[in-house]
């Protein structure tokens, strides 16, 4: 009887310890691929989860897309309002994005202000209704006291001669076209803004966007 006792409480501790060590395991898993704000997906698992979309694409042809987000005068928040007020509208933002997506859709914060929002199985043409939906309810939400928060969104879908690097400068150059044009507004990539993607080319128009944003 002791021993039977004894090896029933053995096995039940081991449960115990194997169950503190899986949940362990998936902090652990949390911690390395979102960012710890907003629990959005970081600039690593964006790249991973882009890449594998890229091969996926190269091997079935099937559509893709992502929208660039970026809020509009973020910096004016933060000076203005305090950045508590900040981090609390990037929580709301992401939080928003994720009750407008599918469950497949997978949100990455780029850094900042910046979010990419990746789209399988979607062509542009369902990428731009997307991306007007969450501009508009971005827009009629309540997430700073007595200020109005709006985002601007670049849309670009995967062609098959991009690589993830270029996609993603599709996005980007869309995204300062929509913060040159004035701001609160979606504009689709053509896929001659992806042809000068250089690093020289590439910095320059992200220093120019942070002096729009």
């Amino acid at each position: 009887m002791r021993f039977v006792v004894s090896l029933a409480l053995t096995i039940v501790v081991v449960f115990i310890i194997t169950d503190v060590i899986r949940e362990l395991q998936n902090e652990l898993l949390a911690q390395a691929i979102t960012d710890p704000l907003t629990g959005a997906y970081n600039r690593r698992q964006m790249e991973f989860s882009l890449d594998e979309a890229v091969e996926r694409h190269l091997r079935t042809n099937a559509p893709a897309s992502v929208l660039l987000i970026d809020i509009d005068h973020f910096k004016r928040i933060n000076d203005d309002m305090g950045h508590d007020t900040g981090d609390r509208v990037l929580k709301a933002l992401v939080l928003l994005i994720k009750n407008r997506s599918r469950k497949l859709d997978r949100l990455f914060r780029m850094g900042g202000e910046e979010f990419l929002l990746y789209l399988p199985d979607t062509p542009a043409a369902a990428a731009m209704i997307q991306a007007e939906n969450l501009r508009n309810r971005v827009a009629e939400a309540s997430m700073a006291k007595g200020r109005q928060v709006t985002v601007s969104i670049g849309v670009a879908d995967l062609a098959r001669d991009l690589g993830r690097d270029q996609w993603i400068k599709l996005a980007d150059n869309a995204l300062y076209q929509a913060k040159e044009t004035g701001r609160n507004r979606v504009v689709r990539a053509e896929p001659a803004l992806a042809e000068d993607d250089d690093a020289g080319a590439d910095s320059d128009d992200r220093r120019s966007r942070q002096r729009l944003s």
